[in-house]
């Protein structure tokens, strides 16, 4: 049977249909699930790489009044729109280089080479979707963006460049909200003169300026601190970053983006992912951020080496900063998500390129210790942070749980920042990246909790709260449903939270064949924004 990542989707679902439903939806819950990820890996001959390459397809369930209905197309980037027209791959993207196009001169190939990066950078936003002020994009990890329109899905307008707002090259598709709807991101830049730097940038809520003019969120942004790379020709490579009430985290990892490769490669035809190097030697930096000051904590914390994609959460508890991560021991995964590899059906991924749920603490009071002494003093934990005669603070790390291969992970939102117990995710079958089982993990006691139907694949889970809800656990759990045997079929599925159990599904034929999705959002009807 073909892996789902192989999926292409040739009629896309643009009207909603009516989905079977089986148990009862809470009258309170109402809104749209809007998800994201590739739908479709060929054009004409031609053929991506990588499983960060398919065309954008956004998927849409709507919950109304007890019913639900479905709906799904392609992202109409610019991207989509030149293939489509070409019927070849003619933009660049993470590991497919644009196919040469026959009708151009070889001079005229050799003059495309030297556009600006960024003009040339695909829109072709396929990792997730977020909220920005009033506003709903479609994210990757360039310098561009898509506006969607929330009920078509349609694009409207251009792509939005970030890069002409703040001097950005690159920018992660995981921001974070806060609950007055400020946004932070964070994104690199390699034009400093003294190096290439990590910046984070905030995005105020959109107001309305003294002359009655309505200033957007993105017109408001700016970049409230800049941490500059340890290695100056090879800045960390990263997907998401932590943020508590008062500090920004970022892992600088040792998966590095070798700029001088980058160069190379890009005036000779060859993917982004041929620049990516992994030095498994180098440590792993913590760089911690004060929120307040924009000034950066003067400790040095750093762990042996370690690759993560997605942070579960950070909070702060009795002068320590408690990280969890999905974390590999080898940052080769990333070039384990080939879509010929991922088609095989003898292929397994390395154990230690599997993510599995771990947990730092960061002292942040280490003036006085003395060498080898074990700066973390919460009870809680098994971690451990020593000072070391270079000067700098050791972290280890402790896993949430010895069930293995956890990612996407997602909490009750409101929890973001702050003290929690219960991360939501899916199991990772090494056999092609496939995610089989939904997991419930409670991170104080490592207790776990799995469902799984035979046959079928699930999403990322999204946690809605209820109205009023007192506990951590008040609301529902929300994913999408694949079969491995019929492509057209895809399910809406709502989980308790709190015993594990289904309390209803809505099924649906789709139009086209169901593909695979990253990530996505759950936005209310008074459009509140469950995570990002």
């Amino acid at each position: 049977m073909a892996s789902v990542w192989l999926r292409t989707c040739e009629q896309d679902t643009r009207e909603p249909i009516e989905g079977k439903i089986t148990g009862n939806i809470p009258e309170w819950l109402q809104g749209r699930l809007t998800r994201n990820g590739p739908g479709k890996v060929s054009y004409g001959k031609t053929k991506y790489n990588h499983i960060f390459d398919g065309s954008s397809y956004l998927h849409q369930f709507h919950i109304e009044g007890g019913k639900v209905t479905y709906r799904a197309r392609f992202l109409e980037s610019d991207t989509y729109k030149r293939n489509t027209k070409a019927n070849r791959i003619v933009v660049s993207e993470f590991g497919t280089s644009a196919y040469p196009d026959p009708c151009k001169t070889l001079f005229q190939r050799f003059l495309a080479v030297f556009q600006p990066l960024n003009d040339t950078a695909t829109d072709n936003c396929l990792v997730n979707v977020a909220p920005l002020g009033d506003r709903i994009f479609a994210l990757t990890e360039t310098c561009k963006m898509r506006e969607i329109d929330p009920t078509t899905l349609e694009c409207i307008g251009k792509a939005t460049r970030l890069d002409k707002h703040v001097a950005v090259n690159q920018a992660t598709a995981h921001p974070h909200i806060d609950p007055d709807g400020t946004v932070y991101n964070m994104g690199n830049s390699y034009q400093a003169r003294t190096g290439p730097t990590y910046n984070i940038i905030q995005f105020p809520p959109a107001k309305t300026d003294e002359n009655g003019k309505r200033v957007s969120s993105m017109e408001q942004a700016k970049i409230v601190c800049s941490i500059p790379s340890t290695w100056k020709t090879c800045p960390s490579y990263y997907h998401s970053f932590g943020i508590t009430d008062n500090y920004f985290i970022f892992i600088e990892q040792p998966l590095v983006f070798n700029l001088t490769k980058f160069l190379v490669n890009h005036y000779v035809g060859r993917p982004y992912l041929g620049a990516i190097d992994w030095y498994p030697d180098r440590k792993t930096s913590f760089r911690v951020v004060n929120r307040a000051t924009g000034e950066m904590v003067p400790i040095d914390f750093v762990a042996n080496a370690f690759f993560t994609f997605h942070h579960i959460n950070a909070y702060e508890e009795d002068g320590h900063l408690v990280v969890d991560v999905c974390a590999m021991e080898d940052g080769q995964a990333v070039k384990q998500l080939f879509l010929e590899e991922l088609g095989n059906p003898d292929f397994e991924s390395k154990p230690a390129t599997m993510p599995k749920p771990r947990r730092f603490v960061l002292p942040l009071q280490v003036n006085e210790a003395s060498k080898d002494q074990n700066l973390v003093t919460l009870e809680s934990t098994k971690c451990t942070a020593v000072r070391t005669s270079e000067g700098n603070v050791l972290v280890t790390s402790e896993l949430l749980t010895e069930y293995q291969y956890f990612d996407l992970p997602r909490i009750n939102y409101t929890l973001n920042g702050k003290d929690y117990t219960y991360a939501f995710g899916v199991e990772v079958s090494p056999r092609g990246i496939q995610f089989s089982k939904l997991v419930k993990l409670n991170v104080k006691t490592k207790e776990k909790w799995l469902w799984h139907e035979e046959g079928k694949l699930v999403s990322e889970p999204v946690f809605v709260p209820a109205p009023d809800s007192l506990h951590e656990l008040d609301g529902v759990i929300l994913f999408s449903l694949m079969s491995k045997a019929d492509p057209n079929y895809v399910a809406l599925v709502l989980l308790n939270p709190r015993d594990w159990g289904e309390i209803a599904r809505a099924e649906f034929e789709a139009a086209g064949a169901v593909t695979s999705t990253f990530h996505g959002i759950f936005a209310g009807t008074k459009d509140k924004i469950h995570r990002l």
